[in-house]
């Protein structure tokens, strides 16, 4: 079986193309963009199978599938839910919400290798995604997380946290206290555990609570500013690939 992963956030294409390979699964390549995608689909390449990440670093996945038909389908792979619908239309297996574990994956490729056999049950499957789309996440939702305070570590709630960041190869979060504190965990792995309602990731290196948000204004090459009042010293800015969802997200 030939698959190619779909991923921009290199840890995360790293992981799945290991569990992939472990189940003796050939990743023949991996894209980290619109971009990659839709130059990659122009070549009519000849796959069994795509995994796609939602979000990517230069727009959402969806853009490169608008007005192709694609004859392999697809796993998609992602931390918001809301796009399961959407995600169904698009000669879609299954839909995998991140962290992805084992059992799931698997659950996922076995439906993969049943289609081969038979028609899709496309009744089946919309019913799984109505399911996915419609079920209570909040439960799901990390509350907690744990922090540094010299040789201590302590649990700090999740409510408290306006922004989380990356500065000099390391991760911290900002509090409503408008304290810093370093965590262990990568932006990757925080955004997959987060509320989409309440966080929003602006850029590869930032996740923003839509509680610290005081202003947002327009910043230079058609990106934008947040302006955090108990931080005014962080320059936050939304990239421009996710402007136009951030908007969106801001409601």
């Amino acid at each position: 079986m030939k698959v190619v992963i779909v991923e921009d956030e290199s840890i995360a294409a790293r992981k799945l193309q290991r569990m992939l390979e472990q189940r003796g699964i050939d990743v023949v390549d991996h894209l980290a963009s619109v971009k990659e995608l839709s130059l990659f689909l122009d070549s009519k390449p000849s796959i069994d199978l795509f995994f796609f990440d939602i979000h990517l670093n230069d727009g959402i996945v969806f853009e490169a599938l608008e007005g192709r038909e694609l004859e392999a389908p697809i796993i998609f792979t992602t931390a918001y839910d809301q796009y399961a619908i959407k995600a169904f239309k698009q000669n879609s297996i299954d839909y995998l919400l991140k962290p992805i574990n084992d059992e799931e994956l698997d659950q996922a490729i076995a439906k993969f290798k049943k289609t081969q056999k038979s028609s899709l049950d496309l009744n089946h499957l919309a019913e799984v995604l109505l399911q996915k789309n419609s079920g209570d996440k909040a439960t799901e939702y990390r509350e907690r997380i744990s922090i540094r305070i010299g040789d201590k570590i302590k649990s700090l709630n999740i409510a408290e946290v306006l922004f989380f960041y990356s500065e000099n190869k390391m991760n911290f979060i900002f509090t409503k206290e408008g304290r810093t504190y370093p965590i262990d965990l990568t932006i990757e792995a925080i955004s997959n555990q987060l509320n989409p309602k309440r966080f929003y990731r602006v850029n590869r290196g930032c996740i923003i609570a839509i509680d610290a948000i005081h202003e947002v204004i327009a910043y230079s090459n058609s990106r934008l500013k947040v302006k955090v009042a108990q931080a005014p010293e962080h320059e936050i800015v939304v990239s421009r690939e996710k402007v136009k969802e951030f908007k969106s997200w801001l409601g």
